[in-house]
């Protein structure tokens, strides 16, 4: 097992319908790490493995972190037929949480339905006692304030946390690491290696001739101020973090901070920073139908052509051929 998933007796039920839940000032980017993994798998084995719907708690529009209203495919309560419902936060924590909205998780899990959380999700989840004697993973703002206001929850270092029937990520990049975990359970490693193979956020290229190395992978065996950082990153792709901000956080000099990303990475920080950033803009473009400016603002992108210049320069080709460009096709035989 890896330093960046953490097992503990998980349930053995396949999950076929699922609902996620938006919380106000949701993370966008988080919604679409797990979203994509779900669609190529109904694409690569040609069947429709998932069903998914996003929600509200009174079926109105939600505002997303980055200031876009979101319209959900419909109302979340007790009438839903749900296999899991994952409730979707952003990066800030929400101090109060709706008598409504506890209501509704515990009547879920009540009915046996699994439950997870994106980013401060795992507040809304803790607020209802639904994490109680669970490990949970969550973005590093709320590490403090859960310990504080939650002591029977246990808070895990790792980026994402499959406990039983409870399901918890603290950044996009985890979130989507969480989904295939999840996929490979219910239908194998070969459908999840196809689905890898296409995601371009599990490889990083630092310069034009490093070539690509499993981001995963090299992670295990990095620093764990190195891990932080990256995680640090990875939760604010939106508003990208100041490099100075950054070193502060983990207790270094910015000269220290680029000195690590050089030895182990191969690249500097704000280098490093901006490739995430693209890769979730080159996932989002493939994905939604958002306009290339609100993709280019979403991914912490002042300008159109700023990012238009970045993605050409970082990819070969202007974001627009993207939205042009047609999915590969993939059948695989699932036993």
């Amino acid at each position: 097992m890896s330093s960046f998933e953490a097992l503990k007796q998980p349930a053995e039920v396949t999950l076929e319908a699922i609902g996620f839940l938006l919380a106000d000032n949701f993370s966008l980017i988080a919604l679409a790490s797990v979203l994509e993994p779900l669609r190529r798998a109904n694409q690569f084995s040609g069947r429709s493995l998932y069903r998914w719907k996003t929600l509200t708690e009174d079926g109105r529009p939600v505002r997303a972190s980055n200031g876009m209203l979101v319209s959900p495919d419909g109302v979340a309560n007790d009438e839903l037929k749900l296999d899991a419902l994952i409730v979707c936060g952003g990066d800030a924590c929400p101090r109060a949480c709706s008598p409504e909205q506890i209501r509704l998780l515990q009547s879920q899990a009540a009915r046996g339905v699994h439950l997870g959380a994106l980013g401060s999700g795992s507040w809304v989840l803790a607020n209802a006692g639904l994490l109680n004697g669970y490990e949970c993973s969550t973005n590093w703002e709320l590490k403090v304030d859960i310990c504080e206001a939650f002591p029977k929850v246990l808070l895990s270092s790792q980026q994402f946390v499959l406990d039983r029937d409870r399901y918890t990520a603290g950044s996009s990049g985890a979130g989507m690491d969480m989904m295939l975990q999840l996929i490979g359970r219910s239908h194998g490693p070969a459908l999840v290696g196809a689905i890898s193979e296409t995601l371009v956020l599990e490889q990083v290229r630092c310069g034009p001739t490093s070539g690509y190395a499993s981001f995963r992978h090299m992670l295990d065996s990095t620093p764990p101020k190195l891990q932080e950082v990256i995680t640090l990153m990875e939760a604010n792709l939106q508003e990208p973090i100041e490099l100075d901000q950054l070193a502060s956080f983990i207790e270094l000099s910015r000269r220290q901070l680029e000195r690590l990303f050089c030895q182990y990475l191969r690249c500097s920080p704000s280098r490093y920073y901006l490739k995430l950033r693209l890769i979730l803009a080159r996932q989002m473009l493939k994905q939604t139908a958002l306009p290339i400016v609100d993709v280019a603002f979403g991914c912490g992108f002042v300008t159109a052509s700023h990012f238009s210049k970045c993605y050409h320069e970082h990819f070969g080709v202007a974001p627009s051929h993207e939205r042009r460009s047609k999915p590969p096709r993939c059948r695989l035989a699932l036993h």
